[in-house]
């Protein structure tokens, strides 16, 4: 497959999975979808993290470097999320799940988001083989949807308008590629530590959105319990598969 067409791939899969979380933001949507599906991102963050981020943040900068970075990363936005006066619980201040500020976490989580579609558009850039960038590309791909379907569901929890929600969606989709397209006209040498310490930040980061934002908060609650264990599972064995078949 020729990395053209990877990257056409890539983008559409983007747009999809940004697109098909906009009607869970419209007018009369039921709340519950809403709510699944950042179950399903959480668990998808979660495997992510796990997975993919932390072995290669941790084989890059080191055990205790990389675990620095990671806990320094969470301990920033418990900070931040106190600075902003317990956003989440403002947030489950009346349900439905509706935003009743304008919290830091969706500007966070989508600049993480970006940050990791550029890294992973520089190593597929990077790889010249045909096999293993193809490997590589389908990695991306599925990451590709879960990551803008996740990033636009957070967007909607919060409120924001589905204008904004498919420009967040198009920005991000087009990240992956122009992570590559800068890769094939850039030298690479010496980009491995910086490489490393965004991996760091950016598991840091799913880690503690997945467990502080999309998991616990919806779990703790009876309603929909199982449906939403049910799609956080999905999600991070989605992920976890992937990234298995990947490292083979």
């Amino acid at each position: 497959m020729g990395i053209t067409l990877l990257l056409i791939l890539l983008f559409g899969a983007g747009l999809a999975g940004g697109l098909a979380a906009v009607p869970m933001r419209a007018a009369g949507a039921k709340v519950s979808w809403l709510c699944l599906g950042g179950t399903f991102a959480g668990g998808a963050f979660l495997a992510t993290a796990l997975f993919e981020l932390g072995p290669e943040a941790l084989g890059t900068l080191g055990t205790i470097p990389g675990l620095a970075m990671m806990v320094a990363t969470g301990g920033f936005l418990f900070w931040l999320d106190r600075q902003g006066h317990h956003a989440h619980a403002g947030m489950h201040g009346r349900h439905p799940h509706g935003g009743t500020g304008v919290p830091a976490k969706p500007y966070i989580l989508g600049g993480m988001l970006a940050f990791h579609s550029v890294l992973e558009g520089l190593a597929l850039g990077s790889v010249h083989c045909g096999a293993a960038q193809d490997a590589l590309g389908l990695a991306i791909l599925v990451h590709k949807a879960t990551d803008t379907f996740a990033l636009a569901v957070t967007l909607g929890r919060y409120g924001f308008s589905a204008a904004k929600i498919v420009g967040a969606t198009v920005i991000l989709s087009l990240a992956s590629p122009l992570g590559a397209w800068l890769a094939a006209g850039v030298g690479l040498e010496g980009w491995e530590m910086a490489h490393g310490i965004l991996a760091a930040a950016t598991c840091g980061t799913f880690v503690y959105l997945a467990g502080f934002d999309l998991l616990v908060p919806e779990l703790r609650e009876k309603e929909g319990r199982w449906w939403k264990l049910g799609t956080a599972l999905a999600g991070f064995i989605l992920i976890a598969s992937v990234a298995h078949g990947h490292a083979h």
